[in-house]
């Protein structure tokens, strides 16, 4: 009788854990989509962190290669014109190019070129990286960032004192297109 009874206690409650099975499984199913998304949103979130980051860096690194131009040019004997700069490609003037560098295109179509990218537009002289997403940046409206070598063009100062440093005159910014 009491194998009887056991064998019965075991069928019922291999019945009643045939049932919780399947919401067993729905609730792990929901908890792992959960955690899927919210991995996702965070892989996304990083992804655009790190596309600003690169941008920062190559934006980062032209300035700083057109202040050693500048510097250069300031040297005993040597003389830049400044003016030739607004010309030049900004990336010829790094030792290492990025990775993602096109080269230099004259008015480059969408299809031409792909996001992610820098190119420089002999066109325009400007240094363009074009966007993986348009919500990057804290919300920019722009598909392409736009870069240029600009003169600065400061007014003279009557009272500034003879021998003063005078500044660089040039500056590598982001501008609207």
């Amino acid at each position: 009788m009491t194998t009887r009874l056991a064998s019965f206690v075991s069928l019922k409650q291999r019945r009643l854990q045939q049932g919780f099975k399947l919401f067993e499984f729905g609730v792990v199913a929901a908890v792992l989509a959960i955690m899927a998304t919210i991995l996702l949103q965070r892989l996304w979130f990083y992804q655009d962190r790190a596309e600003e980051v690169a941008v920062q860096q190559v934006v980062a690194n032209v300035s700083a290669a057109l202040k050693i131009k500048v510097a250069q040019g300031r040297l005993p004997g040597q003389m830049v014109d400044l003016t030739i700069l607004l010309q030049q490609n900004p990336l010829n003037w790094l030792t290492e190019k990025p990775a993602n560098y096109l080269g230099e295109l004259s008015a480059p179509s969408d299809l031409e070129v792909t996001s992610g990218n820098w190119y420089f537009d002999l066109h325009d002289h400007y240094l363009v990286y074009l966007l993986n997403k348009r919500d990057s940046f804290g919300g920019a409206q722009l598909k392409r960032l736009k870069f240029k070598v600009k003169l600065l063009r400061l007014p003279k100062n009557p009272v500034k004192p003879t021998g003063a440093t005078e500044p660089d005159g040039v500056a590598f910014e982001q501008v609207s297109s």
